[in-house]
């Protein structure tokens, strides 16, 4: 049972929130005084008997209880916490201490505070250890923490006085929003270049076609693997471009223990109560809040088995069907049986503003990746590496909201897309030529391009066509989409030993590099002598296809050395 102060009374001191360490939370409830070392202490100074604090545990992002300050601010250097000093201390009388069980997620109420809204994101309040809140917030926090200790009477006494508070508080003034982009005008191409003098100006370089293919492939599919060596700015990058564009990007750590979606989707405990997943509690957000894009980033997802943790969404990817409205939606994620008080969580849907990232370091220590995983995602390799590179700003421009229209995708499958003009006939009728052709040689080796890709390549080259200056290297030269699209969606599927494996990257090669495919081996290695000797690591500049060619070179040689070929190194 959680422990409850006896009476409740009107009160005029001020409400605070106070992130404490999860470690240290015993100590401070134990001999009730609340302490700071250095940052909050300033804050703490203000603090006056009757005023409230809510307790937030930091690491666990867990509100835990309401306390009341009984005394001044004062100064003790008396340990109160082993190895570390709390000398700036203030004593506290707890009103409500919830237990464990009891704890209330941040994702429970971050998104309900005023104080929230005048900060980028909810650690910029926690960083400051001591925030001080509005009365709104307040009683918002208080319902939210007695309702969680069954005080029903006084929690709903503090939703009258939310209530109360809510209707007196004058309607704010309505200001002209600045917003450059609508759906219905949105300029995609300036919209981009906007994003990369954004990355640039924040201190991050990426080179442009990789923040363009990054953006045209969530479009085109909201399920995208960015692999790359360590400090490239894989889990980095879907975070600033949502910091960017307006929308939201969280990430949900990935634990090698995680054999089924428990985690991430819920389950139900022995006491038949519902426990939500961090994932569903997210894709929950993104169907309540329909204007804006939101992205669950799973850092370094390959941990755990993604086949496995990630079983329904996989599935439910292909479950999308189209909304008359646009954009489109799929069946409910969750396949268990819930209680009436938990439907609502048996009604979340994979919806239109949510994708998945998943970021790889691929070594001896992580798992592959199956086919399932890998035909239904865009892989994309961080692998151009300039350390000679420096931002050219540091003071970035002022980010834009990029609307939920301009993530849609025009179209699921090819199949659905309307009336083409001739020119993106044109470039469709390149990619089924060109996928035709691979196929005479992936499909006896087992790794045949089907319908599925062939659509997702297409209608990526289509969406890459609306913002082609967008798709060029750090110095400007141009990156073919198609090529791209190559290197994403056939290539990482390609793994094994076998003589038709062997004989396909030979003509793979050929194909990339001059358009036809090499017939012997010996004739393959005249070009792979050209490339080495010119040293050029990850493209290859006079191929037919230069990123596919110099992938497919790296197979090629690993399979000669190691008698292994795999897209990952």
């Amino acid at each position: 049972m959680a422990e409850t102060a006896s009476t409740y009374r009107p009160r005029d001191g001020r409400a605070w929130l106070w992130a404490i360490p999860p470690q240290h939370y015993p100590a401070f409830l134990q001999t009730k005084t609340f302490a700071v070392h250095r940052v909050g202490r300033t804050a703490l100074q203000r603090l006056r008997p009757g005023d409230r604090i809510f307790a937030y545990l930091s690491g666990s992002k867990v509100l835990v209880g309401l306390f009341e300050v009984t005394g001044e601010p004062f100064e003790d250097h008396t340990p109160l916490v082993p190895g570390v000093a709390y000398p700036h201390r203030v004593r506290v009388r707890p009103l409500v201490v919830l237990p464990e069980e009891a704890w209330v997620p941040f994702e429970a109420f971050a998104d309900k505070l005023e104080v929230v809204h005048h900060y980028p994101d909810f650690r910029s309040v926690v960083q400051q250890v001591l925030h001080p809140l509005p009365r709104v917030d307040e009683k918002v926090l208080e319902f939210l923490i007695r309702a969680r200790a069954a005080d029903l009477e006084q929690a709903m006494s503090a939703l009258e006085e939310l209530r109360r508070l809510r209707a007196e508080r004058p309607k704010p003034v309505v200001r002209e929003r600045r917003v450059r982009y609508r759906a219905e005008g949105f300029d995609r191409a300036t919209a981009l270049e906007a994003l990369l003098s954004y990355l640039e100006g924040r201190g991050f370089v990426y080179a442009p076609w990789i923040v363009a293919a990054y953006v045209t492939a969530l479009r085109t599919k909201p399920l995208v693997i960015l692999a790359g060596p360590t400090g490239t700015g894989k889990s980095k990058l879907p975070l600033l471009v949502a910091e960017a564009t307006g929308g939201e990007a969280r990430l949900l750590p990935v634990r090698p223990d995680w054999a089924d979606s428990a985690e991430l989707l819920g389950y139900v405990d022995l006491q038949g109560r519902f426990r939500p997943g961090m994932l569903l509690r997210l894709m929950r957000e993104a169907q309540q809040q329909p204007e804006r894009f939101f992205v669950g980033v799973l850092d370094e997802m390959n941990l755990a088995r993604p086949e496995q943790y990630l079983a329904e969404a996989l599935s439910r990817i292909e479950d999308r069907r189209p909304l008359p409205e646009g954009g489109w939606t799929t069946e409910p994620l969750l396949q268990l049986s819930l209680a009436p008080a938990d439907q609502g969580w048996a009604r979340v849907a994979w919806t239109a503003n949510f994708a998945l990232v998943g970021t790889v370091n691929v070594d001896e220590t992580t798992h592959g990746f199956s086919r399932k995983v890998l035909d239904r995602a865009f892989t994309l390799e961080l692998t151009e590496i300039d350390l000679a590179a420096t931002p050219t700003s540091t003071t970035p421009p002022e980010p834009d909201r990029w609307p939920v229209a301009a993530w849609l995708p025009r179209a699921l499958r090819l199949a659905e897309l309307p009336t083409r003009s001739d020119a993106e006939q044109k470039q469709l009728d390149r990619v089924l030529e060109t996928l035709q052709t691979l196929n005479r040689w992936l499909l006896p080796a087992g790794f045949p391009v089907a319908y599925r890709t062939r659509d997702e390549v297409a209608l990526f080259v289509l969406h890459a066509a609306e913002t082609p200056e967008a798709f060029r290297t750090r110095t400007g030269e141009p990156v073919d989409p198609l090529d791209l699209a190559l290197w994403m969606k056939v290539l990482p599927r390609l793994q094994g030993s076998s003589p038709t494996l062997r004989r396909a990257l030979r003509a793979l090669l050929g194909c990339a590099v001059t358009g036809a495919p090499a017939e012997r081996d010996d004739e393959l290695r005249a070009l792979l002598d050209t490339w080495t000797t010119a040293g050029y690591p990850n493209r290859w500049p006079e191929a037919a296809f230069p990123m596919t060619a110099a992938r497919l070179a790296h197979m090629w040689l690993r399979l000669e050395s190691e008698g292994f070929a795999s897209f990952w190194e």
